[in-house]
């Protein structure tokens, strides 16, 4: 009997020492309660722009321009060829998108019009995956009229600034598709050069380029 009732007292003393610690403990708050460990957060991947367009690979292009559209020139075309070299330094980070290629090509005109002889600077930016798009700032020469004919514009000038731009899309790695706009005159008319006459040249056109 001693032995019941010692039992009871100690089981009546710990029931009793509970109650108490659990009403004189504090709430426990937001703040109180640890964080997850780092592996429970969901990792995001880092954003790619595109792993189609690399730009330290050389690329050729090939293409046809509705030429002189607007001018005397118009409904003649040119055959485009491009050769667009690889970066010779390409920083990393989002701003190495300002960064440009060079690039060199030819307008050659398919009835004895305008021919065009270019190079200079060449951004591309990509936009998604496979779209992208590009502009150009370029030295010319042409072998076209500098006073005008009745079925020549007037030139004014044999040197020339070459400016544009196009929008592509990659088919793959290697080859891509663009739709390109492309401006030729002597910019006299902001002062950029005392030609006499400067009637310029706009083409439309489509081209293909292979990446290697």
């Amino acid at each position: 009997m001693k032995v019941r009732s010692a039992v009871k007292r100690l089981c009546v003393a710990a029931i009793a020492g509970a109650i108490a610690v659990t009403l004189g403990a504090p709430s426990a708050s937001a703040a109180d309660i640890p964080p997850p460990a780092p592996d429970a957060y969901p990792v995001k991947a880092p954003v790619v722009v595109s792993d189609l367009y690399d730009p330290n690979r050389w690329e050729v292009r090939f293409g046809g321009f509705a030429h002189g559209v607007g001018s005397v020139e118009k409904q003649t075309w040119d055959v485009n060829g491009e050769l667009v070299f690889a970066k010779f330094w390409a920083p990393t980070g989002w701003w190495s998108v300002l960064v440009p290629r060079l690039h060199v090509g030819t307008n050659w005109n398919t009835s004895g019009k305008t021919d065009v002889v270019y190079g200079g600077l060449l951004w591309t930016i990509p936009i998604t995956q496979r779209i992208f798009v590009e502009g150009f700032l370029d030295g010319a020469w042409t072998d076209g009229s500098l006073v005008g004919t009745t079925t020549q514009v007037a030139l004014g000038c044999r040197a020339q600034f070459h400016v544009g731009g196009s929008i592509g899309y990659h088919l793959t790695s290697n080859w891509s598709i663009m739709g390109t706009f492309d401006h030729v005159s002597n910019g006299s008319g902001i002062g950029l050069s005392n030609c006499d006459r400067n009637q310029g040249l706009n083409n439309y056109g489509a081209r293909i380029g292979y990446a290697f």
